[in-house]
């Protein structure tokens, strides 16, 4: 081996040394493992995302002579406030192999849908999926159970319901290389619209939403350029107000309901401005007898 084509190896071996350094994304402190993908989530003391459960799946590719059946695994978690209120849900599917797979072509359309954002953003790159779906207010039963039927039989099964309007996002994202990773997020619109209290922040109120599921978005596509699939779960741009409605502070208790003190000498002028019976103050006003 010559000089030349030995010191060509080894700025090749540098060049991918830094490409694999520079396509590891830092790994958090904690991590949950969906397929590939490595989950990392806000972590609030007050709110936070709790395991509710695991599923897997198996995609059928075409075609069944050449290709391979692509495996997937789900995992949903729930949040609750501290009084137990139900304020999302999340189901996160992604591949479980490894990105090894050339020229994987997927032919799953992104189309429009009344009442749902949808931005479809492959373009004229035919052959991926790159499908953002957003509905502000997805409370109605029919609606979620004909758009996202395992969503809607995952609640009915487990017998939890919002008790609040909430909101819907949906994301599904393909690489040519195999990399599948697909999110629905329900959430209690507190999280993702700010207090409503005139007309200007009524036509903004959607805005708050959009940006968080831009992020997630955006999350979710890098996470596949990632050789340790890290996905960074976005926070919530607002919070709940966790105080029961039935509590009140012990200041503000005694503020407005103030216990009366004692005064004897009110309650004496009170028993002095006693009116007496008419029969009473006659038989008293009359000379006695002898």
């Amino acid at each position: 081996m010559s000089f030349s084509a030995a010191r060509s190896l080894s700025w090749l071996g540098c060049a991918a040394a830094a490409v694999v350094l520079s396509a590891c994304a830092p790994l958090p402190s904690h991590v949950e493992p969906v397929g590939r993908t490595l989950v990392s989530m806000d972590q609030n003391s007050d709110l936070r995302w709790t395991y509710w459960g695991t599923d897997s799946e198996v995609l059928d590719v075409l075609p069944e002579d050449l290709a391979k059946d692509k495996p997937l695994q789900a995992r949903l978690w729930q949040m609750r406030t501290k009084l137990g209120e139900l304020v999302g849900v999340m189901s996160l599917r992604s591949s479980v192999d490894d990105l090894n797979n050339r020229n994987t072509v997927w032919t799953q359309d992104c189309p429009k849908q009344k009442g749902v954002l949808v931005e479809r953003t492959q373009g004229l790159n035919i052959g991926r999926v790159d499908c953002l779906r957003i509905k502000r207010t997805a409370n109605s039963s029919d609606w979620l159970a004909q758009n996202d039927a395992a969503m809607a039989s995952r609640l009915e099964a487990a017998g939890v319901y919002f008790a609040r309007p909430v909101a819907y996002v949906s994301y599904q994202f393909t690489t040519s290389n195999g990399g599948y990773v697909e999110a629905q997020v329900l959430v209690d619109q507190r999280l993702v619209r700010p207090p409503i209290r005139s007309s200007v922040d009524f036509l903004a109120a959607g805005r708050s939403l959009d940006r968080w599921a831009q992020d997630l978005a955006r999350s979710m596509r890098e996470s596949t350029g990632y050789f340790n699939g890290v996905l960074t779960v976005p926070p919530f741009p607002y919070e709940i107000d966790q105080q029961p409605y039935y509590e009140t502070k012990q200041d503000d208790s005694d503020v407005l309901f103030g216990k009366e003190k004692p005064n004897p000498q009110a309650t004496e002028d009170k028993a002095a401005s006693v009116v007496a019976p008419a029969g009473a103050a006659a038989a008293a006003a009359a000379p006695a007898k002898r």
